[in-house]
C-alpha cells in the first residue's frame, strides 16, 4: 500500500503557499472561493482560507444564523443525511465534484481546505491528512469511511478547538494532538509551524509518521 509521509504532506502545502500554481500542479479548480489541484503522484491538495470573505462564506455564518440558539455555525445535512458545519459541507462538495473522476491517492488540506479533506476523503474513502482543521462533523455516529482521514492538531492552535465540542462538533477520523515546547497562539495555525514542529521536535511513539498507517 502507498504511503505519504506526513511531514513531507506538512512541506508540500508550505510550498504551496497557499495557492493552487506550482511545477508539480497537473490539474486546478478555483470555483466559487473553492481551490485544490491535483499534483503528481496523484495527491489533491486543498488550498485552506486565502481570503477574509472565506471566513464568513465558508468558515462562520453569524449573518444569515438568526434563530434564537444561534451559535455562528450553521449546519446542513449531506447527502447521506449526516449533519456538517454548513459552510464546510458547502465547500467539500465542490471538492468532492472535481475530486471523484480524479480518482486521488492521496488528499491533503490545512485550514479550511483540512475541514474539507476530511469530508471527501471519508466519502471517497481516500487515505487524507488535515492539517489545523476545525471540527466539521456533528454528531456521534460513524462516518462513511472516516478511518481513512487523520487529523493533525497543535494545542495551541485555536482554530482545531471549533466548533466547540459542547455544541455537538468533531473532527472526522483519527486525531492527533501534537504539544509544541513552546505555545504560541498566533504563529499556531501556520502550516509552516506544523511543518517545523514534525520535522525538528521529538514526537510520541504513537504518533504515525506515515499514512495510511502500514502495521
Amino acid at each position: 500500500m502507498k504511503t505519504l509521509d506526513v511531514a513531507e504532506a506538512a512541506r508540500i502545502i508550505d510550498r504551496m503557499d497557499g495557492g493552487i500554481d506550482g511545477p508539480d500542479v497537473v490539474e486546478t479548480i478555483d470555483l466559487r472561493g473553492v481551490q485544490a489541484a491535483m499534483l503528481k503522484r496523484g495527491i489533491l491538495y486543498i488550498a485552506g482560507t486565502n481570503e477574509f470573505s472565506d471566513w464568513f462564506e465558508f468558515n462562520f455564518d453569524f449573518i444569515h444564523d438568526r434563530a434564537p440558539d444561534a451559535h455562528g455555525f450553521r449546519m446542513a445535512p449531506g447527502d447521506s443525511g449526516a449533519l456538517w458545519h454548513a459552510g464546510f459541507l458547502e465547500h467539500a462538495q465542490i471538492v468532492y465534484a472535481f475530486a471523484k473522476p480524479q480518482k486521488p491517492a492521496f488528499i491533503i488540506g490545512h485550514s479550511l481546505g483540512g475541514a474539507s479533506a476530511q469530508i471527501v476523503g471519508a466519502s471517497l474513502g481516500v487515505p487524507s491528512l488535515s492539517f489545523g482543521s476545525p471540527r466539521p462533523y456533528h454528531g456521534r455516529a460513524h462516518f462513511g469511511r472516516e478511518g481513512f482521514v487523520l487529523n493533525i492538531c497543535r494545542t495551541d492552535d485555536t482554530l482545531c478547538h471549533l466548533p466547540p465540542r459542547f455544541l455537538g462538533f468533531r473532527h472526522i477520523g483519527s486525531v492527533h494532538w501534537l504539544n509544541p515546547p513552546a505555545h504560541d497562539v498566533e504563529e499556531g495555525h501556520s502550516i509552516e509551524s506544523y511543518a517545523k514542529l514534525l520535522e525538528d521536535d521529538p514526537l510520541p511513539a504513537s504518533f504515525p509518521k506515515a499514512w495510511p498507517p502500514t502495521g
